[in-house]
Parts: C-alpha cells; structure tokens; sequence
C-alpha cells in the first residue's frame, strides 16, 4: 500500500468517513451556452470498498460509483474532448432504498501521478466519505490532463478551464441521474473543495454566476465552502518569493508548468527554476510518473528536512524572486488574471449562496491571508460568509478535518435532520479530530490535497 494511500485510508478510520454529492434541478439539461452536446455515456458502474486492510472490514465502507464520459472543451475553450467523471453514492442511496438529502459537487484536490483520479484506482479521496450521516450523491469531474487526456498537461489551477469542464461534467451526471430514476429534483445543491479543490469550487462558483446572469437559474448552490485554497495566485506567488521556506516545494511548480504548457507562456523553464528541477520538469512533473510528494523530494535532492521545508532558492531563481524583472511581471501579470479575488475581478457573486471560507493560520504550504482575501471580496458584494482562520496546524493536519466537520454541520442547515444527528457529526468529526490526528496521522503530513 503506498503512503498515500496509507494516509487516505487512516484519515477516514479517524473522521468516521465524509464528503459526497452536489447539485441539480429542473433545468439542468440547460444548454443555452453551448455550442456543443454533453453526449454523456456510462463507462463503469463498480463497487469501492474503503478500509478493507487497515479496519479489517470492521467499519464496512462501501461505495457505488458510477463512471461517465462527457464532452465538454479543452484548454484553448473552443476544441470539443472528451472527458471523464464520477457519481459517487452509498449502496442505499444507489439501490433506491433511501431517498437522496441532497447532491454535492465535490472538486478534487491536487493530483500528480497517473491513474490519482478516483475514478480511477479506488484511490480513497477523503471526500468521498463525507457522506456517512447525510445519503448525499456526489459528483467529481476528472478535468483534462486526466483519464482520456492524461497524456496531454494537466490545467492546474486554470479557473475558467475547470469550471468550464467541471459544470460539464455536473450537468452531464444530472441527465444521468434523472435517466436512471433517481428522486433529486429539487434536492438542495452543494459546492465544496479543499486545497486546490476549494479553488475550484470558487471558480465554478464564479462561472455559474456568469450563466446565472445570461439565464441559467439552476446553478443555485446553497453552501459554497473552500477551505486552505490558493484563491489569489497573485498573493500566492508573493509568499512564495518573500517566504525563505517552502512547505509545498512542488506547488509553485506544477502551476508554472501548468500556465506555461495551457497558454502557451513564452519563457523557458531554466528563466523560473534552478537546477536540478529546471532541467526534470518533464520528467518529474510532465510525465506523470510521481506524486506531489515525490517531486518534493526531487526538488529537495533527497533531504527528508529540506523535502517539509524547502529552501526557496532551491526552487525559483533569483529572476522568479524578483517581480521586477522581466520573467517576474510576466508571471505576474498572469497570476493576477487567474486569481479569484482582489485587483482585476469584477464578478458579482451570487449573495443567495452561503459561503464558508476556512483556512489554518499554521498552514506552511500557502498563507491563510489568502482566504482572508477571499471572503472580503464576498462580503464586499454582500454575501453571506463565514470564515474561520485559527491554527489547527499545517495544510493537511488538523485543519483538513475541521474543514470537513464544519462543512457537513452547515450542509445539515439546508436538509431535513435532526439536532441529534448534528451533534454525533460534531462529536465524530471535530471534537475527536484533534487528538486522533495527533496520535495516528501527523506522520503522513505532507501528501498533497
């Protein structure tokens, strides 16, 4: 078993199992801003089972899933491709003999390696578990670079591209579901993403907005929650140059790489990094033969010490760290157009949704002012938002669980449930977390979400 998948396996014995679902309605055949047809298709219909090995099969995880293709656009947003996605359910929900509280967009954190995909290996992406309490269905879409597309770059943190891709892959799901008979018109509808996955939820946030404003009113989530995400690039790429450590050596990287492979960035890689990853990003990163935490100890030359707290001037180089310069303003400038927040951005959000932003002021991979900046762009547009900014430890200590925890209690708000209900999920996911994680996790810290 790899230690990712150790880690995945150990977080959901210790919360109790979390995250599925998202949205729908009756109009979601909607297809008023496309130029081409979702052409959905069934691929695989499979039973997951979590926990096999490390609970011995005393907790009993199981899962139905059900694999689709769909066509939606590639980076350049005009050339038709086809993709691929998931609906994830628990066996009830899946046979019909309970009824569905509600759907859940769920958009996956950072991925590296091949076949990272949950609808892949049964690779346990601790959101799929989010769902012990609530019979929610979840749907995640795979994005291009993954799956049908995993031999072309990935678009990593490229907002209007994997909003674009992952509404697809909503609507897609919702024909789906409707074909196959499942009760979910008029199901409350939810949003949520950890990592670089709550920066994609902000960015479909954004983008079904903009569909709202040009008629489409069924993109109505009623809880958008993002929490730990690089929401303003621009501050990221700031922390990251005046920082002298880096949490995350690979993060930077696979943005730039993203950035420069998607719109065709002029600049070579040796103008941004040093030696040796200057020279590897093929193959480290473009290959796809490694995950997030093996770049990191690439970039790191092997130093255990060094892999959790990288030297930045082993990764930038001194023209990267200097935003005056030429490479500097270049990268600038585009990390300012892709942020989701602050100088530039001019949508309005949708004030019915709720927003929760949460982000650990321990985090060592990105700065919790990002999510600061964040929610005072929604409240500057009166929204309704509620943060939470206290240090429960780094990216995926702590904190993780609190955002999960925290995100089905407020999901509970807009279902039928009772207080009991609340207070079991609290007791199981909050107030036990801390200690747990403690004791049984905190080795593991440091694989990507």
């Amino acid at each position: 078993m790899t230690r990712k998948s150790k880690w995945m396996l150990t977080t959901i014995l210790l919360c109790g199992q979390l995250l599925m679902g998202c949205s729908n309605d009756d109009n979601t055949s909607s297809s008023d801003h496309r130029t081409y047809e979702l052409n959905q298709k069934i691929t695989n219909q499979r039973e997951c089972h979590a926990l096999k090995t490390i609970a011995n099969d005393a907790l009993n995880l199981k899962f139905k899933q059900i694999i689709f293709e769909y066509t939606s656009l590639g980076p350049d947003l005009k050339t038709p491709v086809r993709l691929t996605g998931v609906i994830s359910m628990n066996p009830a929900v899946y046979n019909k003999e309970e009824a569905p509280r509600g759907l859940m967009l769920y958009n996956e954190f950072t991925c590296a390696k091949h076949r990272e995909r949950t609808s892949q290996d049964e690779i346990d992406d601790i959101g799929l578990y989010m769902n012990k309490y609530q019979n929610l269905i979840a749907v995640s879409a795979d994005l291009y670079g993954w799956t049908l597309t995993e031999d072309k770059p990935q678009a990593y943190c490229c907002p209007e591209i994997t909003a674009v891709e992952t509404i697809d892959a909503w609507d897609a799901a919702m024909r789906i579901l409707k074909d196959k008979g499942y009760a979910i018109n008029g199901l409350p509808t939810f949003n949520v993403g950890y990592s670089s996955g709550g920066f994609s939820a902000i960015a479909v946030q954004r983008y079904s907005d903009e569909l709202r404003a040009k008629g489409r009113s069924d993109l109505d989530w009623k809880l958008t929650s993002a929490g730990a995400a690089p929401f303003s690039i621009t501050s990221v790429y700031k922390s990251n140059i005046t920082a002298e450590t880096s949490g995350y050596a690979c993060s930077f990287p696979l943005v730039v790489v993203a950035y420069k492979e998607t719109y065709n960035m002029d600049f070579d890689y040796r103008d941004v990094f040093v030696e040796p990853l200057a020279s590897n990003i093929q193959k480290w990163i473009l290959s796809k033969d490694y995950g997030t935490w093996d770049i990191n100890k690439f970039i790191a030359g092997g130093d255990e010490a060094k892999t959790k707290d990288c030297p930045v001037n082993m990764i930038l180089s001194p023209a990267a760290l200097d935003t005056s310069s030429a490479i500097g303003q270049k990268l600038a400038k585009k990390f300012r157009e892709n942020s989701l927040c602050g100088e530039g951005q001019n949508w309005q959000p949708n004030t019915k949704t709720k927003y929760y932003i949460m982000h650990s002021a321990g985090d060592k991979y990105m700065d919790w002012h990002v999510g600061q900046e964040m929610a005072d762009y929604l409240k500057a547009h009166g929204c309704t938002v509620e943060t939470e900014f206290g240090d429960w430890g780094n990216h995926v200590d702590y904190g993780l669980f609190h955002h999960i925890g925290a995100t089905m209690l407020q999901m509970e708000n807009f279902m039928p449930g009772t207080e009991e209900a609340k207070q079991q999920l609290k007791k199981d996911l909050i107030d036990n977390a801390e200690e747990q994680i403690k004791d049984n996790v905190y080795e593991f810290a440091g694989i990507s979400l």
